[in-house]
């Protein structure tokens, strides 16, 4: 449900469509939201034809797992579209499909991951870039990464490239990223708020200590 609805027993908030569409309403885009779209192969047919047929970009928001009802990836390779990616070593955010289609729009689609804080990290470290090339800028549409001094221990199981959210700040001209306290599990939002960069550690590297350098993402 939206956040102005109220819930019943066994819902939970949909706060994806809220805050991706306020992320693409900020970079000038003209958001068309098609509201929540049930886990059945049908109704997300009918959701996805319409969506491509009038939009340059489709987004959309869980379904891409390997969940039962997780349909997405099967409904897009039924319209016709020429899957590119279906999963990507990052965390959080390894359920990513990313597909084309050859019709009239060259409609790019991005099926993101369903817990929030994934599809907020895969929006801003895909998504972003691939709209901001779309609406013909030349350069400056890759994510910014800068070197920063890591304020805290921070760990990863170097299975994936991974992503920790927190605050990029400057000292007396240093760059310095300081970790969001409190869990950092996929689900958590609470702790996202207010922060302004996303700490990367490399695949294959599990730990960067207090006062080593790390590649810092800018996001907005």
């Amino acid at each position: 449900m939206l956040p102005s609805q109220p819930l019943l027993p066994g819902q939970i908030v949909d706060s994806n469509q809220v805050a991706i569409a306020a992320l693409l309403t900020q970079m000038g885009a003209e958001v068309v939201p098609l509201g929540i779209v049930p886990d059945r192969p049908d109704a997300l047919k009918d959701a996805i034809a319409q969506a491509i047929s009038m939009a340059d970009i489709v987004l959309s928001s869980g379904g891409v797992s390997v969940g039962d009802y997780d349909y997405v990836d099967r409904i897009l390779a039924l319209l016709g579209a020429e899957i590119h990616i279906r999963s990507v070593a990052v965390k959080p955010g390894k359920p990513l499909t990313f597909a084309t289609f050859a019709n009239q729009n060259s409609t790019l689609y991005f099926g993101l991951p369903g817990n929030p804080v994934s599809a907020l990290v895969t929006f801003w470290r895909f998504v972003q870039p691939a709209l901001r090339k779309r609406s013909g800028l030349p350069h400056g549409w890759s994510p910014t990464f800068i070197h920063a001094k890591a304020m805290q221990d921070l760990r990863s199981d170097g299975k994936r490239e991974s992503y920790l959210w927190g605050r990029l700040h400057w000292v007396d001209g240093i760059a310095e990223f300081a970790i969001a306290p409190g869990s950092h599990s996929s689900g958590n939002l609470i702790n996202l708020a207010g922060t302004n960069s996303l700490g990367m550690i490399p695949v294959g590297q599990t730990q960067i200590l207090a006062g080593e350098t790390i590649q810092v993402m800018q996001v907005s």
